[in-house]
């Protein structure tokens, strides 16, 4: 494991690194569950949405369901869109709205309910 290795090239003995790596997943602290939900929360906190937060976990190599808990966890109790109107920042202009909302990663649909459809004027 990538911990492991690492407290060992600080100056760990191996066992040492050993037991503490275990203690680290009793606690839940390390493992992939603990990496997506850390790592959707901070992409979540940068403006990103549910399908870019989905592509960089699975890219990962990260579970379908481990991804699916961590994109879940990362709205903290919010809708979708509550989080595609938080990334917007106050943009008025409807296609920069657009272009911005589906560059970090909201569904169209989401996008849609949030700043309307394309052709609106």
């Amino acid at each position: 494991m990538e911990l492991e290795r690492r407290l060992v090239e600080s100056g760990y003995r191996r066992e040492t690194a050993a037991a503490t790596v275990v203690r680290c997943r009793e606690l839940g602290w390390v493992g992939d569950a603990a990496l997506a939900q850390d790592r959707a929360r901070a992409l979540r906190a940068r403006g990103a949405g549910s399908l870019r937060i989905e592509a960089e976990l699975v890219a990962r190599g990260l579970a379908e369901g481990v991804v699916a808990d961590a994109i879940e966890a990362s709205r903290d109790g919010q809708s979708e869109r509550a989080w595609a109107r938080r990334a917007l920042r106050g943009t008025r202009d409807r296609a920069r709205a657009w272009r911005l909302l589906l560059a970090r990663g909201f569904p169209e649909d989401v996008v849609e309910d949030v700043v309307g459809t394309p052709d609106e004027t």
